[in-house]
């Protein structure tokens, strides 16, 4: 009997360290689902939850839910409020890590791409979008706006706003076959918020892509950048573009295009209900939109922002000259590791801002040691963005 005790209780241990999924946990609000769609036909997948601020982690065996001709699904469930990141383990090979939380259900997992994907919905990887040329500064400029199958111009129930920069780069603008790789591809993932938290949302992608080191760089003092050409070209002078500067760019975001879509648009007006994002240099100018605008966009999504724009004396002379409060935007601050991202420069922002007195409740700072610069862990970090912004308390 005394060496079958250590055997029942070691038996207890691996149980509870490599657990198969529960079929009740369902009723319990922490628990939430996640879905993998395979079209590689695992015969096996295994979840990681893990928590990237503790380092605690739980290992869980998917059950298979369906299986096609085109692939496999599998399911599980993970507790969000103690861990906010996962990954899938299919035999020997490992997925990219991403994001776990109640905006999301799951992935599509393809020959080449690891997808968002919204359970029970078909996949949308190629949207349409309404287009419209604005006019900024005397440059036009290229909007799409998404809006979601149910969208009804005349309910009485409006949507919220997220406003993307760099359209060409976050979303395939074209349904030309472009490759997915590097694409946020938010519907799947804006779906998944709707569906948890019943915020619905249109979005507005602001085309970026052939003007970006200029409209995407504020004018707050001498960037880097700046410094570099001057040397290299032994000038005092920059070379001009046919486009918009970073000042000039944040007045037509606010000015000029949140007002159209606010009159064309069944959406809310109240800041709390309009978002902004940008991944690395659209990062850094979605930021500074926000700090200008604080009464147009409740919140910003700064993913890998390019801050390393302007040296600490510039950011704390600008930031200084702010005004924060209770009623400040929600930023979000998100990069990945010191060697393949923006790293120290996002931790640095968010310290220099606690430090000005920034409201604690609107500051949130995600590192990801095993973050890169690149679209595949921008669009695995997206849906936390939404859920933070969708879960403040106003």
């Amino acid at each position: 009997m005394k060496r079958i005790i250590p055997l029942i209780i070691t038996f207890a241990v691996i149980i509870s360290l490599f657990t198969a999924c529960g079929t009740d946990k369902s009723k319990d609000d922490r628990y939430h689902p996640l879905y993998i769609k395979d079209d590689l036909k695992s015969k096996k997948a295994v979840a990681t939850f893990y928590n990237s601020y503790n380092g605690k982690s739980k290992n869980v065996i998917m059950k298979k839910t369906d299986e096609s001709k085109e692939s496999y699904t599998f399911y599980c469930e993970g507790n969000t409020e103690r861990y906010n990141m996962a990954y899938i383990t299919f035999g020997k090979e490992k997925s990219i890590e991403f994001a776990f939380n109640k905006c999301t259900s799951g992935w599509h997992r393809t020959k080449d791409n690891l997808l968002p994907y919204a359970h029970g919905k078909k996949d949308d990887y190629y949207p349409k979008y309404d287009e419209v040329i604005l006019k900024g500064h005397g440059y036009d400029k290229n909007i799409y706006i998404w809006k979601p199958d149910d969208y009804d111009p005349e309910s009485a129930e409006k949507y919220s706003t997220i406003y993307l920069l760099d359209a060409q780069i976050v979303s395939p603008i074209n349904s030309d076959g472009r490759d997915l790789g590097g694409c946020p591809l938010f519907v799947e993932q804006v779906r998944d918020m709707t569906a948890a938290t019943g915020r619905k949302a249109i979005v507005v992608l602001i085309d970026n892509v052939f003007a970006r080191d200029f409209e995407l760089v504020p004018e707050i003092g001498e960037s880097l950048d700046e410094k570099y050409y001057k040397k290299a070209h032994n000038t005092d002078e920059v070379a001009d573009y046919d486009a918009m500067n970073g000042s000039e760019f944040a007045d037509f975001t606010a000015n000029t295009l949140v007002p159209y879509i606010q009159k064309h648009y069944n959406v809310y007006t109240e800041p709390k209900q309009n978002s902004i994002a940008g991944v690395s240099l659209s990062g850094l100018e979605a930021f500074y939109i926000t700090m200008e605008y604080p009464k147009v966009f409740g919140a910003v999504g700064a993913i890998s922002p390019s801050l390393w724009e302007y040296d600490d004396a510039t950011w704390n002379k600008y930031l200084s000259s702010k005004k924060f409060g209770k009623s400040s935007p929600i930023i979000y601050l998100y990069t990945g590791s010191k060697k393949h991202d923006t790293e120290p420069h996002v931790s640095q922002m968010y310290n220099r801002l606690k430090k000005l007195g920034y409201p604690k409740d609107r500051l949130i700072l995600h590192l990801n040691p095993k973050g890169e610069h690149s679209g595949y862990h921008w669009r695995s970090i997206f849906s936390e963005f939404l859920c933070k912004w969708s879960a403040v308390d106003w």
